[in-house]
């Protein structure tokens, strides 16, 4: 399965006929889900970004321990689970699943609609 984030849903990629076989057999089939992550290269810019905040938090912990004493926490209770946070979301989390015009426009996709369902007993568009 495949999740497309502009239909808000999977799409089945292989395996249709083993699905209705297991649905009909009341059976958990085994699922392999495909998702969009982050790529390579935005990776590392957001994984240095994060850090950057993380330091960046800590140092204005650190001034404001200077200023008030160390009554002031350091820091890193706070910035550090949101470091984890970030982190983790970056390597696990969905990212919206890329889309580009049909060059044509939907004048095109009906085009291509008819001429591909031509000749089957199929709803027209």
């Amino acid at each position: 399965m495949w999740w497309v984030s502009g239909l808000d849903s999977h799409l089945i990629l292989d395996g249709h006929a083993r699905l209705a076989a297991a649905i009909a057999e009341s059976i958990d089939p085994p699922l392999l889900q495909l998702h969009r992550t982050v790529p390579r290269d935005d990776l590392v810019a957001r994984t240095d970004e994060a850090v950057g905040f993380y330091e960046d938090e800590l140092a204005r912990f650190a001034e404001l321990r200077a200023v008030h004493g160390p009554t002031i926490p350091d820091g890193t209770a706070t910035a550090g689970p949101r470091l984890v946070r970030i982190l983790h979301d970056l390597n696990t989390t969905q990212q919206p699943t890329w889309a580009w015009p049909l060059p044509g426009g939907e004048a095109q996709w009906r085009r291509i609609a008819l001429e591909v369902t031509a000749g089957q007993d199929w709803p027209r568009i």
